[in-house]
């Protein structure tokens, strides 16, 4: 769940983030087993009936979506329900991407800087023919494309110059949105010394009520794009299992009977899991931006309402609010 997950009303955030994607899960679910509900009660309700039992069952995923969305969350950043080997398999796998994104990338600010100075030194030519200076310029133009390109996938990933990476990043999870989430997560303790889980409550309860609501907005989006991924990864054994046993599932395709209701509904879930984790990805790099200004712009306000001075010096405000942190978990200051 986003940082701002604070529900204090039913407003369009809490329809974004849990009705909606719970809405559309009971109808999927529903429909896949529609000749077994057909023979059931189902069949004797009304149909405004029917609307509130869907309602009902909406409520009830929603439910289950809020009480379980910790482990929904670390089961996609690869920290819960994953075997060591699976861990070990992703993450290898993504460490071998950011290496030859981060080799690129030093390949082509090196190649970048010759042009520059070729340019530089065409500029001191005097009757220079201007073709080759704008094939120059041409060739940079389409570099500071490509690094930029390469400079956004790069930043996916947690700073942590440690490693001597060219980019001063490194994977820290075995999944893409894990190491996205880790990025923004981990920024205030690199930055200012502020550990999140600790000071984000802080910071929080002093934000303008309008950007409150607003991060609790972007937050519900990113929210609802996870839980669609979920919901759909989860209709792929329920859509192929239920479409199964319905009677008029199947066709005559050739000279083979197959259960087409539930190999499209495979296809469906496996495209609309993908799809909207790697919305996710995006959602959550969005939303993570603005918690880092938070932290950027009011973090001396959470210091001002503690009635504590902090040092505007970068090291020296590191130091104080590492101090802090242990007094908050603690209670108590460490010893100088």
């Amino acid at each position: 769940m986003g940082l701002a997950d604070i529900p204090t009303s039913f407003g369009s955030s809490f329809f974004i983030r849990t009705f909606f994607p719970a809405s559309i899960a009971a109808a999927l679910y529903s429909f896949a087993f529609y000749d077994i509900l057909r023979n059931s009660f189902w069949f004797m309700l009304s149909f405004e009936n029917k609307i509130l039992v869907l309602i009902m069952f909406s409520l009830l995923i929603g439910i289950l979506l809020n009480i379980c969305d910790i482990y929904i969350y670390q089961l996609y950043e690869g920290i819960w329900g994953w075997p060591n080997f699976l861990k070990k398999y992703f993450h290898s796998r993504l460490v071998r991407k950011f290496i030859e994104y981060d080799t690129e990338l030093e390949r082509k600010t090196e190649e970048k800087d010759k042009i520059k100075t070729n340019i530089e030194n065409l500029n001191n030519i005097e009757n220079l023919n201007n073709i080759e200076k704008e094939k120059a310029e041409e060739k940079l133009w389409l570099l500071d494309i490509e690094i930029s390109k390469l400079s956004a996938e790069l930043r996916k990933f947690p700073f942590n110059p440690d490693y001597n990476r060219f980019c001063r990043r490194y994977p820290e999870k075995p999944t893409e949105f894990g190491n996205v989430m880790e990025e923004y997560e981990l920024y205030s303790e690199k930055q200012y010394g502020m550990h999140m889980i600790v000071f984000w409550q802080h910071l929080w309860l002093i934000l303008p009520k309008e950007l409150r609501d607003d991060l609790d907005l972007r937050s519900a989006k990113a929210d609802f794009s996870v839980y669609m991924s979920l919901l759909l990864l989860l209709f792929l054994p329920i859509g192929a299992i239920g479409f199964w046993f319905q009677n008029n599932t199947w066709y005559q395709v050739f000279s083979w009977n197959l259960p087409i209701y539930s190999i499209v509904s495979s296809v469906f879930s496996i495209l609309g899991c993908h799809i909207f984790y790697k919305i996710s990805i995006s959602e959550h790099k969005a939303y993570g931006r603005y918690i880092k200004a938070v932290f950027d712009l009011y973090r001396f306000d959470v210091a001002s309402k503690l009635n504590i001075g902090i040092s505007k010096s970068p090291e020296l405000e590191k130091k104080e609010w590492k101090k802090l942190r242990n007094y908050f978990l603690d209670y108590r200051m460490p010893e100088e």
